[in-house]
């Protein structure tokens, strides 16, 4: 196993069983129905990083909005750092879809419109 990347965790193997990709896309988590507005920061199709660190605790079910792609998904609280917190997705394939539209979303940044700016 690679480093960890966290810095919490200097030396510590990372347990990521997915790349993970940045994305820097505003959402919304739902905790008891009021919305926390944040930032997905990276994504992978197993879980996500997000910022600011939300105030809850890990294991709490909460439900990610992700606005831009219609979807609601339940996810957990899966760690906390000074600079934001994971969550783990519930739904087997949620997970691929935020990925894969992160990477189409950045992919498509870096095409050049059809006039040639």
């Amino acid at each position: 196993m690679s480093p960890s990347p966290d810095e919490s965790c200097p030396g510590c193997p990372d347990r990521r069983e997915f790349e993970r990709r940045s994305v820097g896309a505003a959402v919304r988590l739902w905790l008891d129905d009021v919305p926390s507005f944040c930032r997905i920061e990276d994504v992978s199709p197993g879980g996500a990083f997000l910022s600011p660190r939300l105030d809850a605790a890990d294991g709490i079910i909460a439900v990610l909005e992700v606005p831009e792609l219609l979807i609601r998904a339940e996810v957990r609280i899966v760690r906390s750092t000074p600079a934001g917190s994971g969550v783990e997705f519930l739904k087997d394939g949620i997970g691929a879809i935020v990925a894969g539209w992160v990477q189409g979303r950045s992919s498509a940044t870096d095409v050049p419109s059809p006039d040639g700016e």
